[in-house]
């Protein structure tokens, strides 16, 4: 797995990639660019695994959202535009006019919105767990979903991020439950931005826009399935899949079927088979 930093008008955007050769080599091959965008309030590091399997066919590119993980957002507050438009900043600075773009839950919101805002423009959109909210869902989350931590000086800061992710993902184990943290540190105490943007954030408007994305990808054992539904009615789509047993994390707990529901995804638009 490769890493790196494009310079951006906000500052540093950190990305991970496949393998150690530079993204111009890769893209040299001919194969189409995917960038991937993650939930919130992690990181591309919920990629790691899959990176390498990925690039058997594109040229996959994760990155930090701005003010996740290991990118710079500034000081100001961003809205679902801006997070959007990061999808295109990474396209075009790597001389792609047409990538594949891939979100998951608030990442799906921003690469719909992408979508949106350049109609035609990506090759392709898979979208993994659109969060669909009612407006009284997001005036309430708005309220009191994501209320920052606060540093403690005998690390009781710690406990309540463990605590809250544990609440989340009771089924998960120590070792995730770890890397949640770390990315919960990352974010800072108040890491709830990219929430508060998608929960003023009219998606209906993006879907209408947007057109056809090519799948809507859901996992039986994910928080977001119950709002699977939703994302069929509000959405368009080519197809929608339910892949069972799947979570929240099914990059890093199961990339080899992350990738074939990828591979089929992109086969299918480039007419090839796998």
């Amino acid at each position: 797995m490769g890493a790196g930093y494009l310079r951006a008008p906000w500052g540093s955007l950190h990305y991970r990639s496949a393998g150690d050769e530079p993204l111009d080599g890769q893209l040299d091959r001919g194969l189409p660019l995917l960038v991937l965008l993650h939930q919130s309030p992690l990181s591309s590091r919920r990629y790691r695994l899959a990176l390498d399997g990925l690039a058997d066919f594109c040229v996959p590119v994760a990155v930090d959202t701005p003010g996740y993980g290991s990118s710079e957002a500034g000081d100001d507050e961003w809205d679902v535009d801006r997070y959007a438009d990061v999808a295109w900043f990474v396209a075009d600075h790597l001389g792609v006019e047409r990538p594949w773009l891939f979100g998951r839950a608030t990442g799906a919101v921003f690469a719909l919105h992408a979508a949106a805002r350049r109609p035609g423009r990506a090759a392709g959109v898979v979208l993994h767990g659109v969060p669909v909210y009612t407006e009284r869902e997001k005036a309430d989350r708005l309220a009191v979903f994501a209320p920052p931590w606060a540093l403690d000086e005998d690390g009781d800061h710690l406990r309540w991020i463990w605590d809250r992710v544990r609440g989340e993902y009771p089924w998960a184990d120590g070792g995730l439950l770890t890397g949640l943290v770390r990315d919960y540190l990352d974010a800072g105490p108040d890491f709830a931005s990219s929430y508060r943007a998608i929960w003023r954030h009219d998606l209906h408007d993006s879907a209408r826009r947007a057109g056809p994305v090519d799948l809507l990808l859901a996992g039986a054992a994910d928080r977001l399935v119950a709002m699977h539904e939703r994302a069929l009615a509000a959405v368009e789509h080519r197809r929608a899949v339910v892949l069972p047993g799947a979570t929240d994390f099914l990059a890093e707990q199961d990339p080899e079927g992350f990738r074939a529901v990828l591979a089929d995804t992109i086969d299918r638009t480039r007419g090839t088979t796998r």
